[in-house]
């Protein structure tokens, strides 16, 4: 079974997710270009060690820099390049996908993303603790996500770029069962005859 697991969730993602994959990445190329340039624009170069909510990029030795206040180091240098260190969300709506088991095993979430100072984000999904799979990719999007099974539970993991290195925020779904309770009883002439656990008058037409 826990072989079964990643080819079960392999296959929802290729069918359920590969179409909207190729359509959300080809919408998001004009997208992305602007990311591009709002990161280069973003980057600065600063004398000593980056400021808080910054990473070095790459650093050298600067005669720009006071070399007493900013002593030339061993593989630091005194200037350094810094850029936006990248952040993201990720949400789930809902997070607990509740089923019908009277009608079906499976059910739908709706996941959203979006990353900041990042060109690119990807969305990797994991079933019950197994491997993770990729499921989308853009700086920010939503898909909707029909496979949601009773007793599972579904990481959905936002990863900057396409390294599959930086992780930025993680959403939990999980499937859960619920048996709806029975219809009527009805009054003579009511049934529930529309699947709804509605009594309706008999020779009446279903919403």
């Amino acid at each position: 079974m826990k072989r079964i697991l990643p080819l079960i969730l392999a296959a929802f993602a290729v069918a359920c997710a590969g179409p909207d994959f190729q359509d959300t990445e080809a919408s998001n190329d004009a997208v992305q270009v602007s990311s591009e340039e709002a990161a280069l624009a973003q980057t600065i170069v600063v004398c000593g060690l980056c400021p808080p909510g910054y990473t070095r990029v790459s650093s050298t030795c600067s005669t720009r820099c006071n070399p007493v206040e900013f002593p030339c180091l061993p593989r630091l240098g005194n200037e350094s390049t810094c850029a936006p260190i990248p952040s993201g969300t990720v949400t789930a709506n809902p997070t607990t996908v509740r089923i019908n088991t009277n009608v079906t095993t499976v059910g739908t979430t709706n996941v959203c993303w979006s990353v900041t100072n990042a060109t690119t984000g990807e969305v990797w999904v994991s079933m019950n603790g197994q491997p993770e799979s990729l499921m989308s990719r853009g700086p920010s999007g939503c898909v909707s996500v029909p496979w949601i099974y009773v007793g599972s539970s579904y990481d959905f993991r936002l990863y900057a770029e396409t390294a599959h290195a930086t992780l930025l925020n993680t959403v939990t779904v999980v499937g859960q069962a619920y048996t709806p309770p029975p219809c009527g009883p009805c009054a003579t002439g009511y049934s529930c005859f529309c699947g709804d656990r509605v009594c309706r008058r008999e020779g009446t037409l279903c919403p």
